[in-house]
Order: structure tokens, then sequence, then C-alpha cells
């Protein structure tokens, strides 16, 4: 138990202000857990932590929430198996652990409800789902934040795969979705999925926020003012999903699963996709009308970014010397802006140079089309209008690497 204590001391800066500390027992394992305490609470909610572990936002959530009379179980995962939060560990975490923490909390004759972000969301829907197979209990429901419930692919151009148990889940669900994230692009084919094997889904869009808003470090001044009233909606959804309680038996999981290739390329992915060239007609900064059928015979880097995304912003730069380094050859990039105005990009181009068209996407169609998951993307698409090369996520673009094989390109 020591080992465990201090482990927990040196792998977290986070003071957490629970009222209490406890231990369930987990076959030779203990699950460390914080308790905030409320004494006439009927509801109790249980958080298990993404892969962002527990920060000091997260504390002052939870605090928030207990004092609106909500008995809160946060557990410690990443102590308790002597974990780092990454995305790896949530892999690692036994979901039976997480069983038991859902069966010691039925044992106080509350209301349960389940809480987790990002990567975690995927943990809670399978650990539930295991509850199930061997309870006629009953969940209340479900509160997930920017909840990231795909399948990893790196390469961009591919639809991805929802992890299985999305279509093996029967539960009631609040989702809160940042409005400037790529989830928002594709939550109707989240909620969708998940309505159908009985799932009641509550869909919360949160306006001018990204991923992450209550705990990041270079926060906005719309996520600061969002994540100090966030407790309020999380409470909120609490009393909406109560009155979709009722016993719901476990759906199996489908054995379709379709698998993720491995991405080998240091630079960039080969595109072996079936999505082909998607051409549009969009405005650049001026007015003046781009369309990508207009560019063959050169080499287009298309690009899909946004300014409230740090690693598309950091990418600008290079691209910028990209483009005057290979003013020579056939070659161009174009950069789609998701769904921000032309006053927003003015003022952007003003303290950032870039010298290639910024085009206008305000309805946000073209990412869509493009099978856009992650930002930045980008494709790297030849003379003839083939897409050749993808990538999801920024790049140093300023290269010797990536000049050549542009060159290369550019002499086909």
């Amino acid at each position: 138990m020591l080992k465990r204590i201090l482990f927990s001391v040196i792998l977290y800066s986070t003071f957490i202000f629970a009222n209490e500390s406890f231990i369930i027992d987990y076959n030779d394992d203990e699950i460390i857990m914080n308790k905030y305490k409320s004494s006439n609470s009927n509801d109790l909610l249980i958080v298990l932590p993404s892969e962002h572990g527990i920060t000091d936002e997260l504390d002052k959530l939870l605090q928030d929430i207990n004092k609106q009379n909500i008995e809160v179980w946060l557990a410690d995962p990443f102590s308790s198996w002597f974990l780092s939060p990454t995305k790896s560990s949530l892999d690692k975490i036994p979901l039976d652990g997480y069983v038991e923490i859902i069966k010691e909390a039925q044992k106080t004759k509350k209301n349960i409800y389940l809480f987790s972000n990002d990567k975690g969301a995927s943990n809670v829907l399978k650990a539930v789902h295991k509850w199930q197979l061997n309870s006629k209990d009953i969940i209340s429901g479900i509160i997930l934040v920017s909840p990231n419930l795909y399948l990893d692919r790196k390469n961009a151009g591919t639809k991805r795969v929802l992890d299985p148990i999305v279509h093996s889940t029967n539960l009631p669900i609040s989702i809160y979705v940042p409005e400037n994230s790529t989830l928002a692009l594709h939550k109707d084919n989240l909620a969708n999925a998940l309505k159908e094997k009985g799932s009641d889904i509550q869909l919360h869009m949160l306006e001018n926020v990204r991923n992450r808003f209550f705990f990041r470090e270079d926060a906005i001044q719309s996520e600061i003012k969002l994540a100090n009233e966030f407790s309020n909606n999380i409470v909120s959804s609490m009393q909406t999903l109560k009155k979709y309680a009722k016993y719901r038996p476990a759906i199996s999981i489908s054995s379709d699963k379709k698998t993720v290739k491995k991405v080998e390329s240091q630079i960039f992915d080969k595109y072996t996709g079936k999505l082909k060239s998607q051409d549009f007609l969009l405005e650049d900064l001026s007015g003046k009308k781009h369309s990508l059928s207009q560019y063959k015979g050169k080499v287009v880097l298309l690009n899909f970014w946004a300014s409230w995304c740090p690693p598309c912003v950091e990418e600008i730069p290079s691209m910028t010397r990209l483009t005057t380094k290979l003013k020579d050859i056939p070659f161009t990039i174009l950069a789609i802006n998701l769904g921000e105005s032309k006053k927003q990009m003015s003022k952007f181009i003003k303290k950032n140079q870039v010298n290639f068209p910024i085009l206008l996407d305000p309805e946000k169609i073209q990412p869509k089309k493009w099978n856009v998951f992650a930002f930045p993307s980008s494709f790297i698409i030849d003379k003839s209008g083939k897409i050749r090369y993808s990538i999801a996520g920024g790049l140093d673009w300023d290269t010797k690497e990536v000049s050549e094989l542009l060159i290369q390109l550019s002499k086909e």
C-alpha cells in the first residue's frame, strides 16, 4: 500500500481535494479511489479518467459538481496499476477492475452515473457492457465529453472505423461536443451508431471551444468561462438522463471488426484508400474563386486547417517557406479553412505571413467530403489530380525529404 501512495505522489503533482480516499479490492490489486462526499445525496457520479490523467482542472470540476449535492468517486487507475497517463496506458487498465467499482457503487443504492472524456470514453462503455453481462441493476446514465470512439488511424482521407463497443451499447448517454473540433463534423455519425441498439442520446454542442477546454493550458476566454460553469451542464445532464434509466441487457459485441493498418512511412502515408479527389469551388480572402480541377498540371498540397488548432498554426510558417523554395516548379498549396469567417482569417493573415491561397468553407462541407477526422490533415495530389499521399497531423514541411518528394512528383 505504501508503494502505491509513493508512486501516486511521484507520478502526479495534482493535489486532490476529495474528502477521503478509499480502496476497492480487485483480485490481488487495490484500486485507489477518491471520494467527494455528500451526506444526503441520492446521486453518485463515477469518474474514470482519460489519457490525460487526473489534472487540477478535473479536480476543480468535480469539486463544483460535489457542491451541487452530488457524491463523486474519482478512480485513480494510473496509480493503482503503476501506469503513466497516456493513450497506451488506457489499454492496460483491467476492465474487470472498473466493473468492481460499479458493483461497489451499486451497494450505495444511489442513482449511478459514469463520466469520462476523450479516449476514456471507450473504457467507460466497455466496462459498463461487462457489468451488464451479469447484472440486472440500473445505470442511470453516461456523460461523455469530446468522446474519441474511433479506432486510431494515422493517414488522412480514409474513413475511420468506430470502436465495436459503439455498436453494442444500449445506455442513456449525454455527449458534449466542442464546436471547434473534428468530432463536431462527425457527431451525427457517432450519435446514430449509438442509437442503433437502443441508446438514448442527448447531443450537446459547445460553442466556440476546443477539445480539452476545461483543462487546457492555452485556454481562451470562452473556454475558461465554460470550464467555470461546466459543472451545471453535468448536473443538468444527470437529471435528464435519469428519465431514461431502466434495466438494459448487454448486447453482444459484433465480431465484424475491421482492422486498422499500421503506417510504415516516416513522412507521408502512400494513399491506398478509395477516396478520389473531390472538386470544389471556394473563395479566397479576396473573393477569387478556386477549384481543384483548375490546378491540374500542378502538384497540389491540399491542407485542412483552423486557426484554433495549434498544430495547424505551427506548420503554416514551414508551408510558407516551402512555397518559396519550390516557386520554380509546378506546385501550389491550397489551405481550406474550417468554417471561420473572412474577418477572422483577415485578422489571422495580418499576424502570420502566408503566401498561398486560404480558401473559405463556411458550411464545413469539404472536410466531410475528404474524410478528414483530424486537424490538420493534408493530401499530396499529383499533376493528374490523383491523391498520392496523405497525412493526419502537423508536419515540418520545410525539409529536404519533403522537397525532394514534391520535386519528383512534379517531373512525372
